[in-house]
């Protein structure tokens, strides 16, 4: 039902029409297209650093983000209303800031939407570690979605207006590949150090790594 749903959506919209390259033109190579993306990162000291900084934020946002179920069934129980209830205030959390950012826009300066979702993201992780009562925590992660909308909707918006139109394409490939590899490098360390350390300390120290992020985007003139 969901995939319906999803597939509905999309064809509604209606997207411009280019012109076709033939098959075997050198421009259709994937992998060089995602090397030209990687070189163009690399020359663009802002975009560079804009892609590692979005990197570095998905690798720490696992335990607050994807490990939320094996911290809310080891510090409040694994009860079915628990975990689902989680979910559902995760999902609600991310659609109300979608909500949010689309009617609002986010600040003029890209870069402050961005520094005040990282701001509260990092926040949001502590108070969320320190939390002793469900429902508190339950608040906290619906505007940890805000915060996350926030974030991804500046590194998005940030790209767009940054690189060349027709490097975009490029650019954007290689920050999926950022990002489906922090995540996955992000669960292989933060998995076995859940085993090893108490998640409320974890979550406390990626929230402070969060706002050290922050202050270094802050303080970085290329990132101005």
């Amino acid at each position: 039902m969901t995939a319906v749903i999803g597939i509905g959506v999309l064809s509604f919209i209606k997207l411009p029409g280019k012109r076709k390259i033939p098959e075997g033109d050198p421009r259709t190579s994937v992998s060089k297209a995602l090397r030209e993306g990687l070189r163009y990162a690399g020359k663009n000291a802002f975009i560079g650093l804009l892609l590692l900084s979005y990197g570095v934020f998905i690798f720490l946002s696992c335990p607050v983000g994807y490990q939320s179920a094996l911290y809310t069934s080891r510090t409040f129980g694994s009860t079915y209303w628990y975990l689902t209830a989680v979910e559902i205030v995760g999902f609600a959390g991310m659609s109300l800031g979608g909500l949010i950012i689309g009617a609002w826009g986010g600040f003029k300066k890209r870069m402050m939407t961005l520094l005040s979702g990282l701001a509260a993201f990092g926040l949001l992780s502590v108070g969320m570690g320190l939390a002793g009562d469900f429902v508190v925590y339950l608040v906290q992660m619906l505007v940890l979605g805000i915060a996350l909308t926030m974030i991804q909707t500046a590194v998005t918006t940030l790209i767009q207006e940054r690189v060349d139109t027709s490097m975009q394409g490029r650019v954007f490939g290689f920050e999926n590949i950022i990002y489906c590899g922090s995540l996955s490098l992000g669960m292989v360390v933060f998995g076995p150090l859940a085993d090893a350390f108490p998640m409320r300390a974890i979550m406390i120290g990626t929230g402070v790594a969060f706002l050290l992020l922050a202050l270094f985007i802050r303080l970085n003139k290329n990132m101005r």
